[in-house]
């Protein structure tokens, strides 16, 4: 019975051999399984540089660079424009930018690193990390600092609340007397901004540097609603504390090396001096339209006026170590550093084999962390905010109709960039301009980069 049961399975095989149909069916089965789909990055990205080419010859800003990555890990890049006027450098692959509030996202995957390692607790009070914050207050009433009055905070100001942005600690810009004890304090936000009108010492390290925004009044009781501000550069000392290592230290050896990103620092990495772009602030005789969608049609983008040098790479304090190295706003990139970690975001928590976070780390991320109440000014525009990442919820409503889930921020000087953990793809958009037309580009640039 043995030998009748393996000569009828070698007819069979023999058969299926012989049979020219099955044999290019199971090859077409083969192929299908393997071949890639055609790609539809060149077409998108040709959109991507004719948005982009618009904003130069318009002097919304001197260049940009783009980047997307499909499913399926290729990419595309382009580069339109200049990187300095004064000199005439065109923009490269090697064009390194201040990258600001890009910074943000880093630092949380920073702190998600070490809640896997139980290191930090999510829900734990900021001040079992930074015991300053206990005495945490919260503004209640006056229009001048003379009236100012404080009350005690509900509950312990947490550290998701600093991840989600919900803290109640503000920026300084002088319109409330919250910002302006914020500037009277000498809290800086960005690399060697000196607070304006501040004239006392700057805050030597870190630590001294969240004990001053601890003494700050709070603009709203935790978690009451989404205050956006320094809170993430605060995280950046929790880290300090959690790892006993320096921020800069914990992002080269934890995340940098290990992703590859040979060319992002707290400051511009020896040989690339020369590649820092210029900055450059855009102006325009007529201020774009107020609308929530931030959607202005580039024919009416009007033909700016020259543009001005903010930040001249000769003189930048990014050639220098920072004395503060602020989690929320210090880095400096090169576009396909940022790909590498918005790749690694997208591939929930690994890129080409090296795992920083676990799909679960990612997903908590990229989850709508605040309450109806908190979330209003920004669901209004179809999105929220996770833990360190906008988070897209309704295609219709947000600007660049990017898919819901879809992981994302942007820096002062222009930069943004998007992850869909859902996809796998990804896209970042360079640029070193502050303007207010800048937001029609970042439109552009999403709805090229998704098809729309």
């Amino acid at each position: 019975m043995v030998k009748i049961k393996h000569v009828f399975a070698a007819l069979i095989v023999s058969t299926a051999l012989m049979s020219p149909g099955l044999i290019a069916a199971k090859e077409t089965a083969k192929a299908t399984a393997t071949s890639p789909t055609p790609s539809v990055l060149p077409e998108r990205i040709a959109a991507i540089r004719t948005v982009l080419q618009d904003g130069v010859d318009k002097q919304v800003a001197s260049g940009f660079s783009a980047a997307l990555v499909d499913s399926q890990g290729r990419m595309e890049t382009t580069f339109v424009g200049l990187a300095d006027i004064e000199t005439g450098k065109p923009i490269t692959k090697d064009t390194v930018f201040r990258i600001y509030s890009m910074t943000k996202p880093i630092t949380a995957v920073a702190i998600m690193m070490l809640v896997e390692e139980g290191k930090v607790n999510l829900d734990a009070p900021v001040s079992t990390y930074i015991p300053s914050f206990a005495g945490a207050k919260v503004y209640e009433s006056g229009d001048s600092l003379e009236t100012l009055k404080t009350v005690p905070v509900n509950r312990p100001l947490t550290v998701r609340d600093l991840m989600r942005q919900s803290a109640g600690i503000a920026w300084w810009g002088n319109k409330t007397p919250v910002e302006k004890l914020y500037a009277l304090n000498g809290i800086e936000r960005a690399p060697a901004e000196l607070v304006p009108g501040y004239t006392g010492p700057r805050a030597a390290n870190l630590q001294e540097w969240a004990d001053r925004v601890a003494a700050t009044p709070l603009a709203n009781q935790p978690g009451e609603a989404w205050t956006y501000g320094v809170a993430i550069d605060v995280l950046g000392r929790i880290v300090e504390v959690a790892s006993g290592q320096s921020l800069g230290t914990f992002f080269k050896n934890r995340i940098f090396t290990p992703l590859g990103m040979t060319h992002t620092g707290f400051q511009v990495q020896p040989g690339d001096e020369a590649n820092l772009a210029n900055a450059y602030y855009a102006s325009a005789s007529s201020k774009p339209p107020t609308m929530t969608s931030h959607f202005v049609d580039l024919k009416e983008v009007p033909k700016h006026d020259a543009l001005r040098p903010a930040d001249p790479p000769a003189k930048s304090p990014f050639l220098s170590p920072p004395l503060l190295e602020l989690g929320g706003a210090g880095l400096v990139s090169t576009l396909e550093d940022y790909v590498r970690f918005a790749r690694m975001v997208a591939g929930k928590g690994q890129v080409d084999g090296v795992r920083l976070l676990s799909e679960a780390s990612i997903a908590e991320m990229g989850r709508d962390q605040l309450d109806a109440k908190a979330s209003t000014v920004l669901t209004k525009q179809g999105f929220s905010y996770g833990l360190g990442f906008g988070v897209v919820l309704d295609s219709n409503l947000y600007m660049t109709r990017a898919p819901v889930g879809t992981m994302l921020w942007g820096g002062a000087a222009g930069t943004q960039f998007w992850a869909n953990p859902q996809t796998g793809e990804v896209g970042v958009l360079m640029t070193q301009s502050v303007g207010g037309y800048l937001g029609a580009y970042h439109t552009g640039f999403g709805r090229a980069s998704h098809g729309k």
